[in-house]
C-alpha cells in the first residue's frame, strides 16, 4: 500500500461527526483569513472576491481544500503529525497565497484584465447620468446593448449569455440555461466587459 492509499483509507475511517467538525473548524479559518465581515474583508474585490472565483469566496476554499486531501494526485495529509483540521487549514493556506499571486500575475501581464461587473458600462453612452440612476430606474443604454450584442456574436455562448444578461436573468439561472459552471458565466462576463472597454469610443 502506497502513501496516498494509506491516507485514503484513514480518510475513510473519519466519523461523519469528526469530518463535520473539521469541516466546521476549516470554514471559521477561511472566515478568519479572508477576514470576512471586518472593515478589512478580502472578499469585498480583488484576488479573493466571488467575480473572480466564481463562487462564494469561503465556500471555494473549503470545498478546494477537501477536494485537493482526497485528491489521488493531491495533498499528503501527515496524519501522524497533524490532525485533519490542521492539516486542511494548512492547504487552505496555500490555495489563498497562490490565488494572489496568480491574481497578482494576471493582472501585470494583462493590463485589461478587470473584474468590472457588465453593470459598469450600463450609462458609457451617456456619462452625465449616475449609474445609481439607472440602476434605481431600471434603464438600459439601447447603444450598449446594440453593441454587446454586435461585439458578442462571434461566440456563441457570449451571445447567448449576453442575451440572458439583458433580460436580467440572474448568474445562476444563466448557468443552468447554458448548461455551464457559474465559474463559466463569470469568464464570459469578464469577456464581453472587456470586450465593451475596448470600444468604449463607439457609445460616445
Amino acid at each position: 500500500m502506497d502513501r496516498k492509499e494509506l491516507v485514503l483509507k484513514k480518510l475513510a475511517n473519519i466519523s461523519d461527526e469528526e469530518m463535520e467538525i473539521a469541516i466546521k473548524q476549516l470554514t471559521h479559518h477561511v472566515n478568519a483569513r479572508l477576514r470576512i465581515n471586518s472593515i478589512n474583508d478580502r472578499t469585498k474585490s480583488g484576488a479573493h472576491s466571488e467575480p473572480i472565483l466564481g463562487v462564494d469566496p469561503v465556500m471555494y476554499y473549503v470545498n478546494e481544500s477537501l477536494k485537493r486531501i482526497y485528491d489521488p494526485n493531491g495533498w499528503d495529509w501527515k496524519f501522524e503529525e497533524r490532525t485533519l483540521t490542521e492539516q486542511l487549514c494548512r492547504i487552505a493556506n496555500k490555495l489563498i497565497s497562490d490565488q494572489v499571486k496568480r491574481y497578482k500575475k494576471r493582472k501585470e501581464s494583462d493590463p485589461e484584465f478587470i473584474s468590472a461587473d457588465v453593470s459598469e458600462v450600463w450609462d458609457l453612452s451617456d456619462p452625465s447620468v449616475p449609474q445609481d440612476e439607472h440602476l434605481e430606474n431600471g434603464e438600459m443604454s439601447d447603444k450598449v446593448k446594440e453593441l454587446a450584442f454586435k461585439l458578442s456574436e462571434d461566440n456563441e455562448n457570449l451571445f447567448f449569455f449576453t442575451e440572458l444578461y439583458f433580460e436580467d436573468k440572474s448568474h445562476k439561472e444563466i448557468a443552468e440555461e447554458l448548461g455551464i459552471s457559474i465559474n463559466d458565466v463569470y469568464v464570459l462576463q469578464k469577456k464581453l466587459v472587456r470586450r465593451l472597454m475596448k470600444h468604449k469610443e463607439d457609445l460616445q
